[in-house]
């Protein structure tokens, strides 16, 4: 007979019960503060329809989707994303949840693709989404709570990096630049390749007044004299527009009294075609990953025929758990209070009292081998231990 495995699928994980002790404190220490912030738990369908999920900007491709098929023929993929399913959920019940909707999520997604910075294939996110309300106002209440979900857990050493892809845009408007050009300059700024700017300038794609602000973009980086220096560059209406959203988002968060965590970064233009406005993501020096991203997308409702804004974050618990622990900030997992053996004639009398220890709210486990009891009472960790017959415990 064959012998099973004893790993799980790559990119699968299991937990053992201190990593799952840790992870589920986080959970919950994370939907307390979504909880607090008036952002009410939703879950959604393990399963959706390929093409709600796949096909489209923010989406993955269907080949790097895990999918089945239901009794019907039509294909179905496992959840690789959270907003997607979420912005489903709330275009198909505008009447139980009208607008401006505060959502909150904490559920498990899979992409095919293993996940850059060693996360897993499957791993849990956390997060909130505020469908119907735009502006400055609504983007600033974001990440705020994605700042305190961050000092809840724990974590003491982390910053905010706040973009705007609208001055990406701006600048490529001003510069009449679309389609491939467009994308792989974000590409290039993105990955702060000035070379390839230069190149692109040399061979005459760009202008060099385009390739000028271009390479300077990744360089605006800091506090708010970065706006500064923004403005300088460019005088595009859009690019503009994009400026004084982010000073009204700083302006907020002041008000918070969490500017002290944020950082503005216009060199960071990832998904430009999903995203409409500001974007950010949560760092940390314990990871060479980010610990969370979010940011305005105006745009995906319509896809379900509820037109409205939409902003929110994602928090991947498992490199907040890593970050954790790189920090020193884990707790110690609680020991089992009691171990409890009994003779054959104690049972009873061991039962009520395991029974009126778990009313007190300690944690009884139970021995079935008295000659092994303060054995596996240590191997356990427990606290204390007793064998109990029918006459006194000892």
């Amino acid at each position: 007979m064959a012998r099973l495995r004893l790993y799980p699928p790559e990119g699968m994980q299991d937990y053992l019960p201190d990593e799952r002790w840790h992870k589920r404190r986080v959970e919950a220490q994370v939907r307390e503060q979504f909880a607090l912030s008036g952002y009410e738990e939703i879950e959604t369908s393990m399963l959706e329809y390929c093409d709600v999920v796949s096909g489209g900007e923010g989406r993955l491709p269907a080949e790097q989707l895990f999918k089945t098929f239901d009794q019907r023929g039509s294909v179905l993929a496992v959840r690789p994303d959270n907003t997607l399913p979420i912005a489903r959920l709330i275009a198909g019940h505008a009447r139980e949840m009208p607008a401006p909707v505060r959502v909150s999520y904490v559920q498990d997604i899979v992409q095919y693709p293993l996940p850059k910075g060693g996360q897993m294939r499957a791993h849990t996110q956390a997060g909130i989404e505020l469908m119907g309300e735009g502006g400055a106002a609504a983007d600033a209440e974001v990440i705020a709570v994605a700042i305190r979900a961050l000092r809840a857990s724990g974590l003491r050493q982390f910053q905010i990096d706040i973009g705007q892809v609208e001055y990406f845009k701006g600048l490529m408007e001003e510069a009449g630049l679309t389609g491939d050009t467009a994308e792989r300059l974000r590409v290039c700024v993105e990955e702060k390749n000035s070379l390839a700017i230069e190149l692109m300038k040399s061979r005459g794609e760009i202008s060099e007044m385009a390739a000028q602000r271009l390479r300077e973009l990744p360089g605006l980086y800091g506090g708010e004299e970065v706006l500064d220096a923004a403005e300088a560059l460019s005088s595009n209406a859009r690019c503009r527009a994009a400026v004084r959203n982010l000073r009204d988002i700083l302006a907020m968060l002041r008000a918070y009294e969490l500017d002290g965590y944020i950082s503005i970064d216009l060199g960071m233009v990832h998904s430009i075609d999903y995203y409409t406005g500001m974007i950010f993501r949560g760092l940390t020096g314990h990871l060479g990953y980010p610990l969370l991203s979010g940011g305005r997308y105006d745009e995906l409702m319509a896809q379900f025929g509820r037109p409205m804004a939409a902003t929110g974050f994602a928090l991947s618990v498992k490199p907040l758990l890593v970050a954790l622990e790189r920090e020193g900030g884990m707790l110690k997992r609680p020991a089992v209070d009691w171990m409890l053996a009994f003779t054959p004639d104690g049972c009873q009398r061991a039962l009520r009292l395991a029974e009126s220890l778990r009313a007190q709210g300690l944690s009884v486990r139970m021995c079935y081998q008295p000659e092994r009891l303060e054995e596996q009472a240590r191997a356990a960790g427990c606290r204390d231990w007793k064998l109990i017959d029918g006459g006194d415990a000892r």
